[in-house]
């Protein structure tokens, strides 16, 4: 398993809300298409990309092994808002 730097970390972190709980409450992280921070965690598996957004962003969402690779459950998630 490639190490993981303090930065992607932050990003997992971040993208599950908890850089302001203690429990995951979204997964998302808007971000430009050519972040290499974000590029480097769906290389490993550990984000998916997601839909476009305003502002010339997108989404990225923590996949199930980025999630347990930071030790977190993923939020619970609506049926019709499942990441897949």
């Amino acid at each position: 398993m490639p190490s993981i730097d303090p930065e992607a970390l932050g990003v997992l972190r971040q993208a599950l809300g908890l850089d302001r709980a203690a429990m995951p409450y979204r997964n998302h992280f808007p971000a430009p298409d050519d972040d290499p921070v974000l590029l480097g965690l769906v290389r490993q598996g550990l984000m998916a990309i997601g839909q476009s957004v305003p502002g010339g962003l997108r989404l990225f969402h923590v996949t199930p092994a980025g999630a347990r690779r930071i030790g977190s459950p993923l939020p619970p998630t609506a049926p019709d808002r499942i990441i897949g």
